[in-house]
């Protein structure tokens, strides 16, 4: 089993120690390199964060032989370019997308931002979960939306990107493929009326979520906003 730990406590500690992480981060006298089997004296103090915020979680550091990414359950996004957990459970945060290794952070916001990824309700005709099925994640010519073929783009309780909004989920095993918990997506589908991003959004160890996300509606300004902005231009 796994447990992840009480994220926003966790976001709180890390807001809360920020001034002495980086007190210790311009100390110059350093611990050794965190590298397996290093021995020599670190040169460099190095942020470290994860997907659940954009506060620095600790500090890594190396000596003028390895980098940070060469610490053992790190990674480089080649995104954000910063230095990230690869994992807190059985559920990864690093993931390749286009080529390039990157944070689920990153990735969401990459994905959503896609509009190859919007699928129209109307055009889902069947849904299946059969990663022998094919390399559509939509057959075009049959209708069936294979959740088999979701990119994992969102951890388990990782914020989501500006803009998108959670519309519902349902668990499936992740051995034989038959629905654990949940509404039949299919019904979920046939209510929307507008266009919807199937993505894996959770990775446990026995069990993955495919959650349904659509985008937040835009605000409608107020008249008197409208007639502010028309007095100042």
């Amino acid at each position: 089993m796994w447990s992840l730990p009480d994220i926003n406590q966790m976001n709180a500690r890390a807001t809360a120690n920020l001034p002495s992480l980086r007190r210790e981060q311009k100390r110059k006298r350093k611990p050794n390199c965190e590298v397996y089997g290093c021995t020599e004296p670190a040169i460099e103090s190095v942020e470290w964060f994860d997907i659940f915020s954009d506060t620095p979680k600790g500090l890594v550091h190396v000596c003028g032989c390895h980098s940070p990414e060469d610490v053992e359950g790190n990674f480089r996004c080649d995104g954000c370019q910063r230095i990230l957990a690869d994992h807190y459970t059985w559920e990864r945060y690093q993931t390749t997308y286009d080529g390039q290794t990157l944070c689920l952070k990153c990735t969401a916001e990459r994905y959503f931002a896609d509009e190859d990824q919007w699928i129209d309700p109307r055009a889902v005709k069947a849904v299946v979960l059969d990663a022998s099925y094919g390399a559509w994640l939509i057959d075009p010519a049959t209708g069936v939306l294979n959740v088999a073929r979701c990119r994992h783009v969102l951890g388990v309780r990782q914020p989501l990107p500006k803009g998108i909004k959670f519309l519902d989920n349902a668990e499936f095993d992740s051995f034989d493929g038959h629905q654990i918990s949940g509404r039949s997506l299919l019904d979920i589908i046939a209510e929307l009326d507008e266009p919807f991003c199937p993505v894996l959004d959770a990775a446990y160890q026995f069990a993955v979520s495919i959650g349904l996300y659509t985008r937040q509606p835009k605000r409608r300004a107020s008249r008197r906003s409208v007639r502010q902005l028309q007095e100042a231009a």
